[in-house]
Formats: C-alpha cells, structure tokens, sequence
C-alpha cells in the first residue's frame, strides 16, 4: 500500500499533460487494487456535470451512460455532490447500485468511489469496482491516493488557465507591437496630399 500511494505520488509529480496524469494514475490504481475497472470523473468548471476521463480495467470507453454525470445523479454524482465517500464489500444488495443484475453477472464484491476535493470544493470522482473486498487499510489508501489526485487534478487546471492567459498576452503584446509598428511608420511618413 506504501508502494501504491507512492507510485501515484511520482506519477502526479512527472505527468507532462493532464490525460496522462489520469490514464496512468488509473492504471496504477487497477493494478495494485486488483480491481475489475477504475474511472477518473473531473468536475467541468461553472457546470453542473461530471466527465469521465479516465476508464481502465474490464471497460475502457468513456461514453455511455456514466460519460456524463449530473451532480446527485447515480452514485457518481452523489459522491460528488455530499463530498462523501461510499464504499461497501456487498455490492450485490446495496441499494446504491443501481444495476444489481449486472453486479450478480460480473461477479462484482467491492466498490469505492470517493471525492476529489480540493478547498472544499469539488474536482472530481475515482471510483474501483472489484470482484473482492477491500480491506480497510485499502480503503484508507485509497482516501490518500484520492486527495493526492485531486490535488494533482486541480494544479493541471491552473496550470492550463496560466498557460492559456501567457498565449493570451503574449498575443496582445503582438498586437500592440504591430499597431505600434504601423503608427510609427506612419508618423515617420506623412501622407501625400
């Protein structure tokens, strides 16, 4: 668990773009949990829904049904919404599975999905499905690694938002230099009569 947790530390330090921050935090969060699938849901800013970005493990497609999530809709959307985690090791007969058919089929013992929050506010969901229990040490390491990704998450956003306001006045500053330009010349050169 002290090889999970860091793991995902160095891979939120070294990620070079956003997609893969996510890809690879969930493929490692899959392979130390043993779990079935694990999706990365970010919080879109000034709305009401959360997109799924990253999906790894028995489902890889990030539409469907919970491509997009509504606040306090589905499970994913209630965590996000109270900021409380939810986890349980009956997943078949928990009544916030919604699809208890599909849990019986898939064999499907344990999920975790927990907020990510970051000054209160929040930034995202991770979840992991398994077809075994999470012990309660796993389950406080993933409360780590979720806090660790959301900070990881929210510095990608700024970093993001500082990059695109550089591009915006450094275009700016183009623009000004080249309405400059254009008036020095001509001032430097009256108009013929």
């Amino acid at each position: 668990l002290l090889a999970f947790g860091r793991e995902v530390a160095l891979t939120l330090a070294d990620a070079d773009d956003y997609q893969s921050m996510i890809d690879n935090c969930s493929k490692i969060i899959l392979r130390y949990l043993d779990a079935a699938f694990v999706r990365i849901w970010s919080l879109q800013p000034h709305a009401e829904e959360l997109v799924l970005d990253a999906s790894v493990g028995m489902y890889t497609h990030k539409d469907g049904a919970h491509g997009r999530v509504r606040l306090g809709q589905l499970k994913i959307g209630r965590i996000a919404a109270t900021r409380q985690p939810h986890f349980t090791n009956n997943v078949v007969g928990d009544p916030h599975v919604s699809d208890q058919q599909w849990a019986r089929e898939e064999g499907m013992v344990a999920f975790a999905g927990y907020p990510l929050v970051v000054d209160k506010r929040t930034v995202g969901v991770m979840s992991a499905f398994a077809r075994h229990a999470f012990s309660d040490d796993t389950l406080a390491t993933m409360g780590s690694v979720a806090n660790e990704l959301a900070l990881g998450m929210e510095r990608k956003r700024v970093e993001a938002l500082v990059a695109e306001q550089t591009r915006s006045l450094l275009d700016a500053d183009r623009r000004k230099n080249e309405f400059l330009a254009m008036l020095a010349h001509a001032l430097r050169t009256p108009l013929a009569p």
